[in-house]
């Protein structure tokens, strides 16, 4: 862009993206055979960098600082061209160093709740690659009871952020007990994802310093609910079942022997199986986690893969867990069948049961980490438990 005689444009300086991925923001200064770099002193993530337009895009914050500093930038030159001074780079540099004068204001100004909105914005961009609808929901379900906490506690639409304190969420976990009658499990999720917002404002220089660093969750002791194998057993061998409750029976055990979440039985297809070294093999995606796993196909599993040939008969999410519990009804089970409990199942019966090492059982579950798998599922079977001073017995009898 040209005023008067002096052009300028913006660029990002990528090789100079520090830790935390922010690149700086630079404006170029021509006059003649003169040039002249200056800072901005903004920095961005080089992806919301849109450099055909010179602008910061996916930040509105940020945008808007720019803008400020552009303004601030114009008025120079309009101040040499209307008054007809000598051009000096240097000194329009000089004068343009230092941050915006908006900028700690704008910063200062900007509240929990306008950040976290800027933050699921981001999110629903995500939705289909890096994020499934149902978690944008999540975020925006935890939105709403902070800004319930803000409105019944303090009165106000938001808190700005440079005036959060620990108190602020100590109050927000007694407000979630209290008044939304959460549990403990249930409120420290949604403490972990207000955390999560802290950091994005902290990556983003909205904010200097966390102020819920020293928080800690309380822990919860949470008992894993699975089917024992004279359950599973149960369920496997009903007979004089209808058709509808046989076909959701074979998911379930299905389910059972795999380790496959709902969405992931739904999407299964011959796509998904391959043969390695002579063994039949699930691969996909974890949902979730958006990690790829192998999962052996047992031949429980096979069984009821080969019934269907590789079409597995399932229904909704809404009538499948209707008809398991009508199905745990009809044989008599005292137990909540759900998707998930077959997922539990696979872990603590089928495999930790038979003596597979927890990090394999991570691995073939799609975990992130073996952290996961050790928080839910690092319970000993009576059954094996029973078996293993079995052994020491036997050790120490000779």
């Amino acid at each position: 862009m040209k005023i008067g005689s002096i052009n300028y444009q913006l660029f990002i300086y990528k090789s100079k993206t520090n830790r935390k991925g922010l690149a700086p923001i630079y404006c170029k200064l021509f006059y003649g055979d003169h040039l002249k770099i200056i800072s901005t002193s903004i920095k961005v993530n080089p992806s919301d960098w849109d450099g055909n337009k010179y602008q910061i895009v996916n930040d509105a914050l940020k945008s808007n600082i720019l803008e400020l500093w552009k303004q601030k930038l114009h008025k120079q030159l309009l101040d040499i061209y209307s008054h007809d001074h000598e051009v000096n780079l240097q000194q329009i540099a000089n004068l343009l160093l230092c941050k915006p004068e908006h900028y700690n204001t704008v910063v200062k100004t900007m509240g929990y709740v306008e950040v976290y909105n800027l933050y699921i914005s981001q999110a629903y961009k995500a939705v289909g690659e890096q994020l499934q609808k149902r978690t944008v929901q999540k975020y925006i379900t935890v939105c709403n009871s902070f800004k319930d906490f803000v409105k019944q506690y303090y009165n106000t639409k938001d808190i700005i952020l440079s005036d959060l304190r620990l108190k602020h969420l100590l109050e927000y976990e007694e407000f979630c007990l209290s008044v939304l009658k959460h549990k403990q499990v249930t409120i420290n999720k949604s403490v972990q994802l207000l955390k999560q917002i802290i950091k994005y404002a902290l990556g983003r220089e909205y904010v200097d310093k966390d102020p819920w660093l020293l928080h800690k969750s309380k822990n919860v002791t949470t008992t894993i609910v699975y089917l024992t194998k004279d359950q599973l057993a149960c369920v496997e061998n009903a007979g004089n079942l209808t058709e509808k409750l046989t076909k959701v029976r074979d998911c379930f055990i299905f389910s059972c022997y795999s380790g496959l979440a709902y969405a992931e039985i739904a999407a299964l297809s011959m796509d998904n199986i391959i043969v390695k070294n002579g063994i039949t093999w699930i691969t996909m995606k974890r949902q979730k986690t958006h990690k790829n796993f192998l999962i052996p196909m047992l031949p429980p599993a096979q069984k009821i893969w080969n019934k269907y040939d590789g079409v597995l008969p399932v229904l909704s999410n809404q009538k499948y867990n209707e008809y398991l519990k009508e199905l745990a009804i009809e044989i008599n089970l005292n137990a909540h069948l759900t998707t998930h409990l077959a997922r539990k199942t696979f872990t603590t019966t089928v495999l930790l049961g038979n003596n597979i090492p927890l990090k394999v059982a991570s691995t073939l579950l799609g975990h992130s980490n073996t952290k996961i798998t050790e928080k839910h599922y690092a319970e000993v079977t009576n059954d094996l438990l029973d078996q293993h001073v079995g052994s020491l017995f036997d050790i120490f009898s000779k």
